[in-house]
């Protein structure tokens, strides 16, 4: 018989009779697989919907995904192998009888190559379904008039990344294959314990030099390549962590005699048993650095909207957008219903340098700019207003005798403007054709004032000024809004998805209602993602890594039953051990990923994102909360978890009669 074919009938054997550590294997593999696979078919869902340029990816955006991708396959090496170790461990008695009927090295290699290669398959092709299938779900749930487009599924990407974790299987397979391949056969059926291997001791100096780099490359690399800057570094630190994680392990059995009986027994049992302890650290340290650097990244990033955002409209007041001149109407008589007997405010506009070009020819798109010196740059919600004392109400959200004395009077109001010069102010109408700006007429010494307050309209103009500039020059003044003043009414939340829904009819657009409720965003919830990813990604790598050591300490275990040791000594030793990998883990990615996640702070937050805030330097928000439950909250729910998972009976000594 073909020695692959007999190593996976082993395999298969293996995979069947062992099927808790089997499930463990593919959701370790699949899971990160469906993640990769779904982001592709959301993308390429995404992209069938808009633009053929706007749905090419740009070169930083390749690198990265790039960069992710290998990310993920250094996070199911990492998961996996230690999974593939104790398939090794348990079954060293099985793969000694192969080899004492005449196998070699290459076939011991050969089944536990196989085993990788037939778990990795099915999991990755469990995980491209699972990850199509929630893609499919969510495009048809984000389906509408600005939704998804039609279900695309990028088969060649789908291709890759399933070879990409059935090889990432294989490869998680490679160590504990080359460990088979030089089993001593003798003392796996005698069930002795093998010594563990040496440490490299080049290994730690190059994993250190690697950690330097990062966080000088994170540093100092965000000047010119800003983000991407931050995201080489970080993963320079967390390659180097992973190689310099066998000397950490090690370095910290050296505090096991301050510790209690429990843990001084686990920790020392995971020092001297580096290579299974140290996949499961590293594991859980890459993932817990990733999520503590975009953590930083995105609650400065948060901050900083907070921080920038600015009401458009008084506070309980609203806005109803008008998308086309002709929808007037209807659009007041389907306000109307939905909120019978509220007074709407109509909020005509004339159109400004910036203002939507109405007609299909740029020579009859006139707009009109004032002579007027900006205090500051200002973040507009309607062109040029035209109205009086009530208007200036429901933009002002109070009544202001300065600004309705001077419209009253026939005077143009300016808003964060510089006094006007002998009190007149010259307005420009003006038009595009052949790519320059032609002024079709200029009309001057306008009464103007400049007013208190910022309600986000360059100017409010009196009503028979307006007429005057239209009938001069033909500048159109349409109705551009309704408004709703809070003093007549305070549109719900309940209201505002009502109206939203029948804006609807009228244009593609969910932003034509507006409330003004003040900076509603949270970051609870993406807080509460990544702490849970993280959570479950140490957990995973715990119950892994305790599994190998409950396999393999067997003797330990019995050795301290003989000496008198109560039952719950075993089940303390486990929490022990989860605690002791899950807690060093957490402890270096949080140390791993808070010089990347500052970094990257920097180029998120240094510039001013919305047009008319107050200047700000780089804005750096910890999520304190997250990194304590990181660092001492998963170590221990994995540890009980653990506990609770593992048996704690602690096995009988075996008696030789003589």
């Amino acid at each position: 018989m073909n020695r692959y074919v007999f190593a996976l009938r082993m395999a298969r054997q293996d995979a069947l009779r062992a099927k808790g550590r089997t499930a463990l294997v593919l959701s370790m593999i699949g899971l990160p697989i469906g993640v990769v696979v779904a982001l592709a078919v959301l993308r390429s869902t995404a992209g069938a919907g808009a633009d053929a340029e706007s749905g090419a990816p740009s070169a930083a955006e390749s690198a990265v995904l790039a960069m992710i991708v290998a990310m993920v396959v250094l996070e199911v090496v990492l998961l996996a192998g230690p999974a593939f170790m104790v398939d090794v461990r348990r079954r060293r008695r099985e793969l000694a009888l192969v080899a004492a009927s005449g196998g070699a090295g290459r076939h011991l290699r050969a089944v536990v190559l196989a085993s990788g290669l037939l778990l990795g398959g099915i999991a990755a092709l469990a995980g491209a379904g699972l990850g199509i299938a929630a893609a499919a779900v969510v495009a048809r749930l984000g389906s509408g008039p600005d939704g998804l487009g039609p279900l695309t599924v990028p088969w060649t990407v789908v291709a890759v990344t399933m070879l990409l974790g059935a090889g990432s299987g294989v490869l998680a397979a490679l160590v504990p294959a080359r460990q088979a391949g030089r089993m001593d056969v003798v003392a796996a059926l005698a069930g002795r314990r093998e010594p563990p291997g040496r440490a490299r001791r080049g290994l730690p100096i190059a994993g250190g030099v690697l950690v330097v780099a990062g966080v000088a490359g994170s540093l100092e690399g965000v000047r010119v390549l800003r983000e991407f800057g931050a995201a080489l570094g970080a993963v320079a630190i967390i390659i180097g962590l992973v190689l310099a994680g066998p000397w950490i392990v090690e370095t910290t059995g050296r505090l096991a005699p301050r510790l209690p009986l429990p843990l001084r027994l686990a920790v020392r049992d995971g020092a001297r048993n580096r290579a299974r302890t140290a996949p499961a650290v590293a594991a859980i340290m890459a993932a817990v650095a990733g999520v503590t650097a975009l953590a930083i990244g995105g609650a400065s990033d948060f901050r900083q909207r907070q921080v920038e955002y600015q009401a458009v409209l008084p506070h309980g007041s609203a806005l109803i957008r008008v998308t086309h001149a002709e929808q007037e109407g209807a659009v007041a008589a389907a306000v109307r219903r939905d909120l019978p007997g509220v007074p709407l405010v109509p909020l005509r506009t004339l159109p400004g340098p910036w203002g939507e070009c109405l007609g299909g020819d740029s020579a009859k798109c006139l707009s009109l700019s004032l002579s007027v010196k900006r205090a500051g740059p200002q973040a507009e919600v309607l062109q040029v207003v035209a109205g009086g004392p009530r208007e200036a109400r429901m933009l002002l959200g109070r009544d202001d005798p300065a600004v309705s004395s001077a419209l009253d009077a026939g005077k143009i109001v300016l808003f964060r403007a510089r006094p006007p010069d002998h009190g007149t102010v010259s307005a420009a109408v003006t038009y595009w054709d052949d790519d320059k700006e032609h002024t079709l007429a200029t009309i001057k010494d306008l009464p103007a004032v400049a007013a208190q307050g910022d309600p986000h309209v360059p100017a409010i103009v009196p009503p028979k000024v307006a007429e005057t500039l239209a009938g001069k020059t033909g500048l159109p003044v349409r109705t551009e809004a309704f408004g709703i003043d809070r003093a007549d009414h305070r549109v719900t939340k309940a209201e505002q998805a009502r109206l939203t829904r029948t804006m609807r009819a009228f244009g593609p657009s969910d932003s034509a209602v507006r409330v003004e409720r003040g900076f509603t965003e949270s970051y609870g919830s993406v807080t509460l993602m990544l702490g849970g990813a993280a959570a479950a990604l140490a957990l995973g790598a715990t119950l892994i890594a305790t599994g190998l050591a409950a396999a393999d300490a067997r003797p330990d275990l019995a050795t301290l039953r003989a000496v008198g040791a109560r039952p719950r000594t075993g089940r303390l030793l486990t929490m022990g051990r989860g605690a002791f990998i899950a807690g060093l883990g957490c402890w270096l990615g949080i140390a791993g990923g808070l010089v990347p996640g500052l970094a990257v702070t920097r180029p998120l937050t240094d510039s001013l994102e919305e047009t008319g805030a107050a200047p700000h330097g780089t804005i750096v928000d910890i999520p304190w909360l997250l990194l304590i439950a990181l660092a001492i909250g998963v170590p221990l729910v994995a540890a009980l978890v653990a506990g609770a998972v593992t048996g704690g009976r602690l096995p009988a000594v075996r008696r030789t009669p003589g």
